[in-house]
């Protein structure tokens, strides 16, 4: 009798460190981004894109630490999401610490419709001309006739680029098939 209770005992010691490593893996795997850019998300009204990676082909994640100069923690860039399936809206969704940068001066959220989101980089190039870029509002006008002087963001997936590019307080981009 004594051995039959040991043994069930163990079996249901055992049920349970696996139901417990079951949800710890479940959770695990529902977490698409950091845990602080997922409550930043929550707090602008917006949540991650579940099936974000539920695609074919190589895709980067859809968040980059280090927008501004200085320590890559201190700025943020991801996608989000309003409603669900068909009746979702996308936003690019921007967190900075030092909101006195001239990059900080854009709105800290672009609202996106034009394509499914893709993985996040910081792009660097300076030689890059405004001129191929158009305003996100007023849709379609032209880009100044400059170079970027600030970093910019890419969204990429599958042949298709994006960059979003901060100007006078005003956000641009450029697509590229």
């Amino acid at each position: 009798m004594a051995f039959k209770q040991a043994n069930f005992a163990t079996r249901l010691l055992l049920s349970l460190v696996i139901s417990l490593l079951s949800l710890q893996v479940a959770q695990a795997q529902t977490l698409l981004i950091p845990e602080e850019l997922h409550e930043f998300a929550k707090k602008n009204g917006c949540s991650p894109i579940e099936d974000f990676y539920e695609r074919p082909g190589m895709l980067g994640p859809p968040y980059v630490y280090g927008y501004l100069p200085g320590p890559q923690k201190e700025s943020a860039v991801l996608w989000c999401q309003r409603g669900e399936k068909d009746e979702r809206t996308f936003f690019l969704l921007f967190m900075f610490e030092n909101t006195q940068h001239e990059l900080a001066r854009c709105p800290n959220k672009i609202e996106w419709k034009n394509s499914y989101p893709g993985g996040l980089s910081v792009y660097k190039d300076q030689e890059t001309d405004l001129e191929e870029f158009v305003y996100h509002n007023p849709p379609h006008q032209r880009g100044p006739k400059r170079r970027m002087t600030n970093n910019a963001i890419q969204n990429r997936y599958d042949g298709l680029g994006i960059l979003f590019y901060c100007y006078q307080g005003e956000w641009l981009y450029r697509i590229r098939h």
